[in-house]
């Protein structure tokens, strides 16, 4: 797959270890992962972004974790649907 310079990427990676020895569930599937990963924003020179990352606990820190990337990178995210909101690195963090 090419890279597509007119895209901000994000991608996430989940950890896997130590799986199998500290959690029984892990021994009935050979595909298990934990709940906890990193979410990583990749480079894009045409768009003068630096590589970053952060990591997130759990599933429902995922949102929050790209939130902060697009806010440390500062990375104007534009609602297309219209409403009045932009989520802009000029806010403060909620932490």
């Amino acid at each position: 797959m090419s890279k597509d310079n007119k895209t901000v990427a994000i991608t996430l990676r989940f950890w896997t270890n130590d799986l199998e020895v500290n959690h029984p569930a892990s021994k009935a599937s050979s595909e298990a992962c934990w709940d906890g990963g990193t979410a990583i924003l990749e480079a894009n020179k045409e768009k003068g972004i630096k590589a970053a990352s952060t990591n997130f606990q759990c599933p429902e820190d995922i949102i929050p974790a790209v939130k902060e990337l697009l806010r440390k990178s500062k990375i104007v995210v534009v609602s297309g649907n219209k409403r009045p909101r932009i989520l802009s690195h000029r806010r403060r963090s909620e932490k």
